[in-house]
């Protein structure tokens, strides 16, 4: 209520300066409403929009998780041995496990030769798995049936090869919903995230309508341009937290836990909302510029000021950038309050360009002013 007060009062200053007339409380009130009904029924768009491309969204959000377990696994491959070659080769060994001599013969002659070896060493590593680690390496020799299955075995056993299914790419697709509902429930939130993304531009307009109402023509344009760097500063956060944070944080995290002997077997759910929750935080972490500049052209902020308060900026960032961040590690707070540091100092190079037009602006005032005086008060005007 407070916070929603000196909203009115700002919009009462702005209706005073335009129109020499303020408006009672409850149209004020009136004009809220109408803006939450528009920013609703938009957003309520967006998200039907992207509930029908929910199946490509989960996809897109998949991929940092899954570049991070494919990264994993073919840091743990030898040289001349891919991903999906080694997927391929455990998935086949796992089926000729229930199979006798002549059947897993059978099903190694339908295969390309390659795969057939490949899936001899992963039998061979997965029985070596059952044996103490001074015994393992005699029965790789003598438990492969041929000299080039002996070799891969080898290597993959030096690299320390993923043996288990489903540890790799893929595993997020296994997880299982522990509720009725989950999965829509999912499908509900990710379509929500997605619709504030895509409707950003937008929902910011009905924002900014609301708050400064009665626009000029020339204002209006200067809004329009305000909410393009506005959603190009979102958008460039949002893209900058998935290819660039996202998967940096997930490895971290990843690797840490297997440091500590614990198994990474995410739940998609949980998974779904961390890496939401944090994309659209770095999203809205790129609008300062967009905060920052209207107090600027106001008067509000200057050049000396920010440049004067810039160690209390950096505390202040570094406290925001903490409070915000889904994770509590240092690594992910510097990836945020780096940029937004960036941001601030270019805010501070955009009010120092600001106050040298203001500057220059104002002198030809002045000039025009000087030169206006003497010619009215030349002797050729007497």
């Amino acid at each position: 209520m407070f916070f929603l007060k000196h909203i009115f009062r700002l919009r009462e200053k702005w209706q005073i300066q335009r129109d020499d007339e303020e408006k009672p409380f409850l149209e004020h009130l009136d004009d809220l409403r109408t803006m939450l009904l528009r920013m609703v029924f938009c957003l309520v768009g967006s998200m039907l929009l992207c509930a029908g491309v929910a199946s490509n969204l989960m996809d897109i959000l998949r991929r940092p998780v899954n570049q991070v377990w494919d990264m994993f696994e073919e840091s743990h491959l030898p040289a001349g041995i891919d991903l999906d070659s080694w997927g391929k080769a455990k998935e086949t060994a796992t089926a000729a496990v229930g199979l006798d001599a002549g059947q897993r013969r059978i099903l190694f002659r339908e295969v390309s030769p390659r795969l057939a070896e490949l899936t001899e060493a992963a039998l061979v590593l997965r029985g070596a798995q059952a044996l103490p680690d001074d015994r393992k390496e005699i029965f790789i020799r003598e438990a492969s049936p041929a000299p080039a299955v002996r070799e891969l075995a080898e290597a993959l056993h030096a690299k320390d090869a993923v043996l288990t299914d489903g540890t790799g790419r893929g595993a997020l697709k296994m997880m299982s919903a522990f509720q009725p509902g989950e999965a829509f429930m999912l499908t509900i939130k990710l379509s929500l995230y997605a619709g504030v993304v895509i409707s950003f531009p937008l929902l910011l307009y009905f924002l900014l309508q609301f708050i400064i109402p009665g626009l000029l023509e020339h204002e209006r344009k200067l809004l329009y341009k305000c909410m393009a760097i506005g959603f190009g500063l979102f958008l460039a956060g949002t893209l900058f937290c998935y290819f660039v944070v996202l998967p940096r944080v997930l490895t971290f995290f990843y690797t840490y836990s297997l440091e500590f002997g614990i198994s990474n077997e995410w739940r998609i759910g949980y998974y779904l909302s961390f890496a939401t929750q944090m994309i659209l935080m770095f999203g809205l972490a790129f609008e300062l510029p967009v905060v920052v500049m209207p107090f600027v052209k106001l008067g509000v902020l200057t050049y000396d000021m920010m440049k004067a308060t810039r160690r209390y900026a950096i505390v202040a960032i570094a406290i925001l950038a903490a409070i915000i961040t889904p994770t509590p590690d240092i690594a992910t707070m510097m990836l945020m309050a780096v940029p937004m540091y960036a941001l601030y100092e270019i805010c501070i190079i955009l009010a120092w360009l600001h106050e040298r037009k203001e500057a220059a602006r104002a002198r030809e005032e002045v000039a025009r002013f000087e030169e206006d005086f003497n010619n009215d008060n030349s002797p050729y005007n007497s």
